[in-house]
């Protein structure tokens, strides 16, 4: 005796599911039909009712077609579609605790510009999306300059802000300034002809590295012991970076490479300082965290002996 076949519509009383839905289920691939009747009729057979429970709970669980339909077909186990879902639930939640902070911090008082402002930031990006922001940011800047690929990794990962699930206005605020800077033309050109004058060919890295650590020990080192930047104790400090920049340059540290340092310090962008702060601060730290006190001596020492006349 053949085994009893459900029509879609007797399908539909067993299960509590509407025709439409099982029609759906059946053109995507989910619930093929068993067998068809003489009449070209969609049949079902009992274990398409088991079938069925485990797509409806799947799809309660929020999983997607894709996701269902790897399940079904063994291309994924029900453990690891799971588990996807779980972590896509859990930035969920994590997205709305961030909307309920930046609604708290509206509602405290009558809402301002500034404040929705805040909540359209926080709404708008999850992690991956201001990781993206950050990556743009570097992609513009290094786009055409042969910059070492893994130094771009690492300051991308070293720059790129964690905010917690519940951010205070000070670090929405933070997040809103740095997004500006990051999408500023202007800051971003600076970058590039910063970025070009430095890379532009038989750049050491290790070497750049090295006379950068020894200025900043230096710098830090001088203004501790209350050295004033444009002292002659202060000139040392300045020849011996240039020195080491030179030769991470492959140049010699003659007057042309020293005029060329001399333009680039001096068109600085204080913005540069700024992003590290705004980066400690939605990091949950003070913004003194991100500034290098020793940088701006060292900054301003480099502007004033280098325009010293030789």
């Amino acid at each position: 005796m053949a085994k009893e076949r459900l029509t879609i519509g007797a399908l539909s009383r067993r299960t509590g599911i509407p025709v439409k839905t099982l029609r759906f289920y059946s053109d995507e691939g989910l619930l093929p039909p068993s067998a068809r009747s003489r009449s070209g009729y969609r049949l079902y057979a009992e274990r398409d009712v088991v079938r069925l429970d485990l797509i409806r709970t799947l799809r309660e669980a929020g999983l997607g077609l894709q996701a269902i339909r790897a399940v079904l077909s063994r291309d994924m186990s029900l453990g690891d579609a799971l588990r996807l879902r779980l972590t896509a639930v859990e930035a969920q939640m994590a997205a709305l605790r961030r909307v309920a902070a930046a609604l708290r911090a509206a509602l405290r008082s009558e809402p301002t510009e500034q404040e929705i402002g805040r909540l359209c930031a926080v709404t708008r990006l999850s992690h991956e999306q201001r990781r993206a922001t950050v990556e743009r940011f570097f992609a513009r800047v290094s786009d055409g300059i042969a910059i070492d690929e893994q130094w771009v990794r690492g300051m991308i990962e070293a720059s790129t802000p964690e905010l917690p699930d519940e951010p205070t206005p000070a670090q929405l605020d933070a997040w809103i300034e740095l997004s500006g800077i990051l999408s500023d033309p202007t800051f971003v050109e600076g970058m590039r002809a910063a970025a070009a004058s430095t890379w532009d060919g038989g750049f050491d890295l290790a070497a750049y590295k090295r006379a950068n650590d020894e200025a900043a020990r230096a710098a830090r080192d001088a203004s501790a012991r209350g050295v004033a930047p444009s002292s002659a104790a202060a000139a040392p400090i300045v020849e011996a970076f240039v020195s080491g920049l030179a030769a991470a340059a492959g140049k010699p540290a003659d007057g042309a490479f020293r005029a060329s340092l001399l333009d680039r310090y001096r068109r600085h962008d204080p913005r540069a300082s700024r992003y590290w702060e705004l980066v400690a601060i939605m990091n949950g730290q003070p913004a003194q965290a991100g500034r290098a006190p020793e940088w701006d001596w060292l900054t301003e020492a480099m502007k004033h002996h280098l325009a010293a006349p030789a």
